[in-house]
């Protein structure tokens, strides 16, 4: 498929061989939107200036459907021609699972997309009429607003397949910049409202807006799952100025319902609260963050940040932890000990990690890129962050392992960096050639690679060294005893190599790898790919470092953070050891075999590059093991050590409820301590 006016690239994880990166290519286009799922598929949404998308058979729209003309611009006289919306899917190769236009026949603009664990997409933006006509962008029967008014957003939400609407509705008033969605289906929207025609409700924190003057207000809305009507919706804002009002550009929500917004407010008395990090406006103009209640009716916190910047995105980890990132023009924007430091341009980008209740800063470092635009930061369960922007510098830190280690020319480069929790530098690259790159965002997958969208490409890479579960591909955490891929560039021979012999090696083709100062056993090694085992002697740490030596020079410590388990799972067999399949299903009130790593602590423990042998008892899991499958809770028959395997993989044998029904996806859920893995399909027959 070929797109033309952007970029999107897409950077697999430095572990995984068989990750590639993939590039598209844009020239009459624009990305406004990216989002990932735990699959590894990408999903982005933007604005096409030329109806020149290739859509996909059976698609919701295949053809454009933007009426010529939309406006004239004043004095001139010259016709501004109507854009359509456009949302793609891509699989983790890169390649197209569907594409369809999204519009009317006015101009449409698709700035924001979120898919849930179904696979449904949505997508928010805004839509205007053409001249003399009606806007006939897709509404559905029953929706919230099925009628249009000027200024209207939109909120749609297209099944898994892209073929047809689940819910289409307006949202009057509303400039929609930012899109979310809750755990349990609602979609949190923000941006800038007009104060004659956005719908408060009644109770909501701000009915109206706070001063007159402002012809920008903020506003937050919350649309509820069926999207037939908003659960709330409020104004933020403060007086306004004659500059403006607010500009919200970025909503995260947490796992009670909390939502965090950021942007910047051209208003000295935006509503903040007592006790928060800056509660006096530094500036006419600048940085906030706000935590608003799940009803929409009063704020949990919220606080300035710095002056004369802009806060353009706001992401959360598990924990619900506040990230922002922007770009900011104060040679006095608060940092913490030990970031990095201004970039040479007259706007810097930051990163900003706030405490639970808004008070302090976790961290706070510059970003050192000139151009640091909205949407480019995102955040893992663990708190992990990665942030993107353009720079012209040539010596920024880049580590071993780096996708582009070296300035790539032109006046600038893309400039990817990952933090750890703590706010030190783990990872970071450039992207980009001989001509201007810049980034406008970014997402980041569970196995660790980042997908990067710019104004002249879309991209995926591994900005540096990445560590995951060998089972799962998820990059967040690992387990002492657990089987790992390490992905990177250059961090070992061209050819790959594989360990041969009952026990594993700790120097590999002139590979070693080390976790905290103990060797590692190799499995295999080659230049993006090591696959290792974390060593068991880790036990009881929650943290250590990453370290390659190859050949013979030895890479900086990468930070990883440690958790008794993390299981990931490789595969199911059925009672007569074959594999589950849907073509060859297991039996209700059967037993089945996980087979898996990350199980944490064994008794006996395991040792570390060595076989499980077949003396008894077996060694056994410590930590508590549940499994579900089809929602229905299976009993464990056995937990414990796969004889003649390595001591990173596990075995657990389960039986299956009788009354499961026949399904060749039936879901699979293990958890093995406090943590579980992601779920994995088992094909369920007959008796």
């Amino acid at each position: 498929m070929h797109f033309r006016g952007a970029w999107l690239l897409f950077l697999p994880c430095a572990f995984a061989a068989n990750l590639p990166t993939f590039t598209y290519s844009f020239s009459e286009a624009q990305i406004n939107g990216i989002a990932t799922d735990a699959a590894g598929n990408t999903y982005i949404a933007g604005t096409t200036f030329d109806g020149t998308i290739d859509t996909t058979p059976g698609a919701f729209q295949t053809q454009p459907t933007a009426a010529s003309v939309c406006g004239f611009v004043a004095t001139f006289g010259t016709p501004v021609f109507c854009n359509d919306s456009f949302v793609v899917k891509l699989d983790p190769t890169g390649a197209v699972v569907f594409a369809t236009y999204l519009g009317g026949n006015g101009d449409t603009s698709a700035n924001a997309i979120a898919v849930d664990q179904q696979g449904n997409v949505y997508v928010a933006g805004t839509t205007s009429a053409g001249i003399s006509s009606t806007n006939t962008f897709p509404v559905t029967p029953g929706a919230a607003f099925t009628n249009f008014t000027r200024g209207s957003g939109f909120i749609t939400k297209l099944n898994p397949s892209g073929s047809q609407l689940v819910y289409s509705t307006f949202v009057p008033g509303a400039s929609i910049s930012t899109l979310v969605l809750g755990i349990d289906g609602n979609a949190y929207v923000a941006g800038p409202g007009s104060p004659s025609s956005f719908p408060t409700m009644a109770g909501a924190f701000q009915i109206s807006p706070k001063g007159g003057s402002s012809s920008f207000p903020g506003f937050v809305a919350k649309l509820n799952a069926s999207g037939s009507a908003l659960v709330y919706a409020t104004y933020l804002s403060g007086s306004g100025a004659s500059s403006g009002g607010e500009y919200p550009m970025s909503v995260a929500v947490d796992a009670m319902g909390d939502a965090f917004i950021t942007g910047w407010t051209n208003s000295t008395d935006f509503p903040v609260t007592s006790g928060a990090f800056l509660t006096t406006s530094p500036a006419p103009r600048s940085i906030f963050l706000t935590k608003l209640n799940p009803q929409g009716n009063g704020l949990v916190y919220s606080t300035y940040l710095a002056a004369v910047g802009y806060g353009s995105a706001v992401k959360l980890d598990a924990q619900g932890t506040a990230f922002v990132a922007g770009s900011t023009g104060s040679g006095n924007f608060p940092t913490t000990p030990g970031g990095m430091t201004r970039g040479s341009g007259v706007l810097s980008g930051f990163l900003t990690r706030f405490s639970a209740d808004g008070s302090s800063l976790i961290y706070s470092t510059y970003v050192p890129a000139e151009s640091f635009p909205l949407g480019t930061l995102d955040v893992d369960s663990a708190g992990n962050a990665a942030v993107a922007g353009a720079t012209a510098e040539r010596n920024l830190p880049v580590r071993v392992g780096a996708f582009q280690p070296e300035y790539g020319g032109g006046n600038s480069d893309v400039y990817i960096a990952k933090f750890t929790p703590e706010g030190h530098l783990a990872a970071s690259t450039y992207l980009g050639g001989p001509k201007d790159d810049s980034a406008s965002l970014i997402a980041l997958d569970p196995n660790g690679s980042v997908v990067v969208a710019g104004f002249a490409s879309v991209t995926s890479i591994f900005p540096s060294l990445t560590v995951l579960n060998e089972g799962s591909y998820v990059a967040s955490q690992i387990a002492p005893g657990e089987l790992v891929s390490l992905l990177g560039y250059g961090i070992g021979p061209t050819t790959g190599v594989g360990a041969s012999g009952p026990s594993l090696p700790n120097q590999l083709a002139g590979v070693q790898v080390s976790f905290g100062g103990f060797a590692a056993p190799l499995l295999y090694v080659q230049s993006h790919v090591i696959n290792a085992q974390v060593p068991w002697e880790l036990a009881g740490q929650t943290s250590t470092t990453v370290r390659i030596s190859y050949p013979g020079v030895a890479s900086a410590d990468t930070p990883v953070l440690l958790a008794r388990s993390l299981p990931g799972i490789f595969g199911v067999r059925n009672s007569d050891g074959t594999l589950n399949s849907p073509s060859n299903p297991a039996k209700p009130g059967d037993f089945i075999v996980i087979y898996g790593t990350g199980g944490g602590p064994t008794s006996p423990a395991g040792v570390t590059g060595a076989l499980w042998t077949l003396t008894t008892p077996l060694p056994t899991l410590t930590l508590k093991v549940s499994v579900t499958i089809g929602g229905e809770n299976a009993s464990v028959l056995y937990a414990g050590a796969s004889p003649q395997s390595s001591s990173g993989i596990f075995q657990i044998n389960v039986l299956l409820p009788s009354d499961l029904p026949p399904s060749a996806t039936a879901s699979l859920n293990l958890t093995i301590g406090n943590a579980s893995s992601p779920a994995i399909p088992v094909a369920i027959g007959t008796r």
